[in-house]
């Protein structure tokens, strides 16, 4: 094939795709949306070459200084990811503008990186370098896999792209992290894999944003509270919710973080917050939940902020709920039984219950 012949070939499929024509069929509709914006928002063209532009020094300084926890988190997950794949591929992690933050890659891949452009302080949002990975991911705030000819730009052909948004705890686009590789990517794995590290990275870095704040942390099933895949939920002194991650959303069948964030803490389980709040006094045994409308079962932690939990250390308070816990577990949680054998009414033992947050649940 002569020199150019290869970017007319590929600008003439996108005039193609995009005027509806028979090649339409063999691309979707995420893919011929965003060469509709590569032409019409951003007048770039297919076959013209185009490096990315750079940003450099202070400013590129700033803006990962921006990127909070974001930035150092990443970093881990990245090399991660280039490790387990062990293949000529290059990860990504960008912000909000399509800024690459850090690079990490492995050796085989430096040569087609540098050709490409990907470099540290790099923009690869849409309007400037087309359809791609990292730009078209931010376009649309969701993941995205870009193989081959299905890049706008004719230059960036030879690459496969996948990529996946990173949120803060208010479901606002912070960036994005992108997997680029000379060969084929098998999707799916790919796609999942990519995902995963989005979700610890967004997990780790809203407990470090929140760590001043009330951190309510539950699950499903009780071993996996404190893991990745748990629910969790930062909350300030009086009880609003301040933040959310995305498996938060998932168990209390919510899909947008505004019907979260800003909400009191206690509307989505039923309780009020003193009784959320006193598990804090055992941050290490996750405990049963009230069932959120006719939501699943949960269990849950919650860690109090440095100064409040220093200030709730009672250690006799701490002592009660044991010793009424261990009774009633001997009792099979008869209260009528349990209270007569701790010379208490019922109701005090209600009551009692009530303060310490103590309640077996059935999962059936």
């Amino acid at each position: 094939m002569k020199p150019g012949s290869h970017s007319l070939q590929h600008a003439r499929l996108v005039a193609d795709v995009v005027s509806g024509g028979r090649a339409a069929a063999r691309y979707d509709a995420q893919i011929r949306a965003s060469w509709q914006r590569c032409l019409a928002d951003y007048a770039l063209q297919p076959g013209r070459p185009r490096r990315p532009a750079i940003v450099r020094g202070a400013e590129l300084r700033q803006r990962r200084e921006r990127a909070g926890a974001i930035y150092p988190i990443a970093q881990i997950e990245m090399r991660s990811l280039c490790q387990l794949f062990n293949a000529p591929v290059g990860v990504m992690l960008t912000d909000r503008d399509g800024v690459i933050l850090s690079y990490c890659g492995d050796p085989s891949f430096a040569e087609m990186a540098y050709a490409a452009g990907f470099r540290e302080g790099a923009v690869w949002s849409e309007a400037e370098q087309g359809t791609n990975g990292m730009g078209t991911c931010l376009a649309i705030g969701a993941p995205v896999l870009i193989e081959g000819p299905a890049h706008f730009l004719s230059q960036n052909a030879g690459l496969t792209c996948c990529a996946a948004p990173i949120a803060d705890g208010r479901g606002r686009l912070a960036g994005t992290l992108n997997m680029s590789g000379r060969l084929p990517l098998s999707a799916g794995p790919t796609q999942a894999l990519v995902r995963l590290a989005v979700q610890n990275i967004e997990h780790r870095a809203l407990l470090d944003h929140h760590r001043h704040d009330h951190l309510l942390r539950f699950h499903p099933r009780r071993e996996f509270v404190s893991t990745a895949g748990e629910g969790l939920l930062a909350f300030d002194a009086d009880g609003i919710v301040l933040a959310a991650n995305r498996s938060a959303l998932d168990w209390l069948g919510r899909t947008q973080h505004a019907e979260v964030c800003g909400a009191p803490v206690e509307t989505l389980f039923g309780c009020r917050l003193e009784r959320l709040l006193a598990l804090s006094r055992t941050p290490t045994h996750a405990q049963p939940l009230p069932r959120p409308g006719a939501g699943l079962l949960c269990y849950g932690i919650v860690q109090a902020p440095p100064s409040a939990a220093s200030a709730a250390g009672r250690p006799l308070a701490d002592a009660e709920r044991e010793t009424l816990r261990d009774m009633l577990e001997r009792c099979g949680w008869n209260v009528s039984l349990a209270a007569d054998r701790l010379a208490i009414s019922r109701r005090t033992l209600y009551r009692k219950l009530e303060r310490h947050a103590l309640q077996r649940y059935r999962s059936d």
